[in-house]
C-alpha cells in the first residue's frame, strides 16, 4: 500500500511520541553526581553578577550610657556566571520509522541522556580540577590556595600546609586547619561544621570509607576510636570525572559553601524536524548552564602528595 501524507504524518506523531518520552525517562532516570556538590539556582538572565559580603568585625564592649560604635558591611568579590549553551541533535532514518523499530529509538534516547549527563559532570567538575592551578577564585588565586587575601586585611589558606594524600592523619589535619586557618572575609575564624562531604576521585573511595566509616581508628592496633566518625557526620561523595587520582576536597554538607550551578534554559527538547534530502526525523535537545564558586570559604582541598 501506497504511503500517503497522511500516513507519513501519523507516523512521525507517534514516533515523536515514543522519542520524547524515552528521552523524559532516561534524563529523569539518570541520578547526577554534581547535584549533590553544588547549590542549584534558576536564571533568567544572560549571565549573573554575584557580589558577596564581608561581614563586619567583633562586637565590642560598650559602656553604659556610651555612643556605639559603628561599623559598615562591606562589598566582597564580584563574579559573574556566564551560562554556556549545549545543544545536539539525533536523527532516526525514515527506514527505522517504517519499521518500527522501538529497539533503536530506545538506544538513541539512552545513550543521548547519557551524553548530556556526562557533559554536566564534566563542567561540574571543571573548578575542583583546576582547583589548585588556575585563578578561579573571585579573590584572583586558585580555590584552593594557601594565601587568600582577605578583605578586612590578612590571609588565609583553605588547603594543608604541606599538600598530602588521604589518610586518617591528614583528614584530621585538614578538619584542624578549616577551623584555624580558613577565615571569613572580616578575618573571624570559621566555624565548626559537622556534616561535610568529602569529595574523592575512585581511586580514593575505598579509603575514604575506611577513614569516615570505621567504628575504631583505621590502620592502627590499639583499637582508638574513630574520632572523626563520632565527632563528624562526612558523607562520601565520588566522582569519575575528577581528574587527580591523589587530590581530595572537604565541603560543607549542608551547601553552605561557594559551589552554584545556575540554570537559564534547562534540559529541552526541541519541536522535531524532517531532513528534506534524507527525509530523516531530527530530534534536537539543548540546554544553558553555568558552574563557578563564588567564594571559596567552607571548603578545603589538597592536591595529594
Amino acid at each position: 500500500m501506497a504511503q500517503t501524507r497522511g500516513t507519513f504524518t501519523e507516523l512521525h506523531d507517534n514516533t515523536d511520541r515514543a522519542i520524547y518520552t524515552l528521552l523524559g525517562k532516561e534524563w529523569k532516570e539518570q541520578t547526577p553526581i554534581w547535584r549533590r556538590v553544588y547549590n542549584i539556582k534558576k536564571s533568567e538572565k544572560r549571565s549573573e553578577l554575584i557580589t558577596t559580603v564581608t561581614g563586619v568585625g567583633d562586637i565590642p564592649e560598650k559602656a553604659e550610657g556610651a555612643a556605639y560604635a559603628s561599623d559598615v558591611i562591606k562589598a566582597g568579590y564580584t563574579v559573574e556566571a556566564i551560562h554556556t549553551e549545549f545543544g545536539l541533535m539525533f536523527a532516526v532514518t525514515q527506514t527505522a520509522l517504517e519499521d518500527d523499530r522501538h529497539d533503536v529509538l530506545a538506544d538513541h534516547a539512552k545513550w543521548f541522556m547519557f551524553s548530556a549527563r556526562v557533559v554536566q559532570e564534566k563542567r561540574a567538575a571543571i573548578p575542583f580540577n583546576n582547583g589548585f592551578t588556575t585563578s578561579n577564585s573571585p579573590d584572583g588565586v586558585s580555590i584552593f590556595n594557601a594565601t587568600h587575601v582577605l578583605k578586612g586585611g590578612g590571609t588565609a589558606r583553605n588547603q594543608l600546609a604541606t599538600a598530602a594524600d588521604l589518610s586518617w592523619t591528614s583528614l584530621q589535619q585538614a578538619l584542624v586547619d578549616w577551623q584555624r586557618e580558613t577565615k571569613f572575609e572580616a578575618g573571624q575564624n570559621m566555624m565548626p561544621v559537622e556534616d561535610l562531604i568529602l569529595y574523592v576521585p575512585p581511586e580514593l573511595e575505598f579509603t575514604a570509607a575506611k577513614i569516615v566509616n570505621s567504628t575504631l581508628q583505621p590502620g592502627v592496633a590499639d583499637n582508638d576510636l574513630n574520632t572523626i566518625k563520632t565527632l563528624r557526620n562526612i558523607t562520601v561523595v565520588k566522582n569519575v570525572y575528577l581528574t587527580d587520582a591523589d587530590a581530595w576536597f572537604l565541603l560543607a554538607g549542608n551547601k553552605s559553601h561557594g559551589f552554584c550551578s545556575f540554570t537559564r534554559v534547562p534540559m529541552s527538547m526541541e519541536p522535531a524536524m524532517t531532513d528534506p534530502n534524507t527525509r530523516n526525523r531530527l530530534y534536537p535537545i539543548r540546554f544553558r548552564q553555568s558552574w563557578l564558586n563564588k567564594w571559596w570559604q567552607n571548603s578545603f582541598g589538597t592536591a595529594g602528595a
